[in-house]
């Protein structure tokens, strides 16, 4: 009887665990408050160019000096290639930017981007368009 269990149990665990990313990954409304925005500048630090968003942080010093480290989450990479024309060149650490978020529900220095502008004067604008669910 307990050989025969043994099977059931292990599948019971699978589909269990099998259900767990699904429940982690939900939508930029439930993390970020789509009805403020915030703008600041940075430089970048790191640029994550993978699924399922791409992830950048940047630093930001302010006017006494100091340095607050934000992060910014995007739309996936190949949204951000076909709609933004990015590549995992577009920003590099070092890069200054101005960056604008929906920020953070519980007040993290991080939010969903929603405008980020280049030294250089390249635009991606999502305040045109409703971030992903």
């Amino acid at each position: 009887m307990k050989r025969a269990l043994r099977p059931c149990l292990f599948l019971w665990v699978g589909i269990i665990a099998m259900g767990f990313p699904v429940l982690a990954h939900h939508g930029s409304r439930i993390s970020y408050d789509m009805t403020k925005m915030v703008t600041v500048k940075g430089v970048i630090k790191e640029v994550h160019f993978v699924n399922p968003h791409v992830y950048f942080t940047f630093e930001v010093k302010d006017d006494q000096g100091h340095v607050t480290e934000w992060g910014a989450e995007t739309d996936p990479p190949i949204t951000m290639i076909d709609r933004y024309g990015w590549s995992r060149s577009y920003l590099k650490a070092g890069d200054e930017v101005t960056v604008t978020v929906w920020p953070s529900k519980v007040g993290a220095p991080r939010g969903f981007l929603a405008k980020l502008v280049t030294a250089d004067g390249k635009v991606t604008d999502h305040t045109q368009q409703l971030p992903p669910q």
